[in-house]
């Protein structure tokens, strides 16, 4: 996979969901039918798109008593550690957004080696993070409660 440093040279949300794309192994669908959904995708209501660095984040709110939960998942193209700074600030940001819940699926370990990062911090902090493995799979599952105390602190 093709990494483009952040602090060297930022792309655009486009340029990095395009990478992140061309990036990923084999898929069922052609990579082309992949970016249209994706296109069509970022335009649902209740969509919040952010990029930070390299990594651009889409997140789907619920309705009613689950609008402070959001499901989610990230495309980066950004450097092993800049991705974690990324996701730190990430959720800091759907902590001042009042989000309390936030779910994703992943494959690969990039994604897992930083979930475990972020779990190491959370649990010095009042955030829990579940990680979970698929049956029969290669696929995560990561339940995170946010608490109040900002992950940011102390990066």
């Amino acid at each position: 996979m093709q990494m483009v440093n952040s602090k060297e040279k930022l792309l655009t949300g486009p340029e990095i969901v395009a990478q992140s794309v061309y990036n990923m192994p084999d898929m069922k669908y052609s990579k082309e039918v992949i970016l249209g959904s994706l296109a069509s995708e970022f335009t649902l209501p209740n969509t919040d798109l952010v990029q930070i660095g390299n990594t651009v984040f889409v997140g789907h709110t619920g309705k009613g008593k689950s609008k402070k939960k959001m499901v989610g998942r990230a495309f980066n193209v950004d450097t092993g550690r800049n991705f974690i700074i990324n996701g730190f600030k990430y959720f800091t940001y759907l902590q001042k957004q009042g989000i309390t819940h936030y779910t994703t699926q992943f494959t690969g370990p990039v994604f897992l080696n930083g979930f475990k990062l972020f779990k190491r911090r959370a649990d010095q902090q009042d955030t829990q993070i579940a990680i979970g493995k698929m049956r029969n799979s290669d696929e995560y599952v990561v339940y995170m409660k946010l608490g109040k105390e900002p992950l940011m602190r102390g990066l």
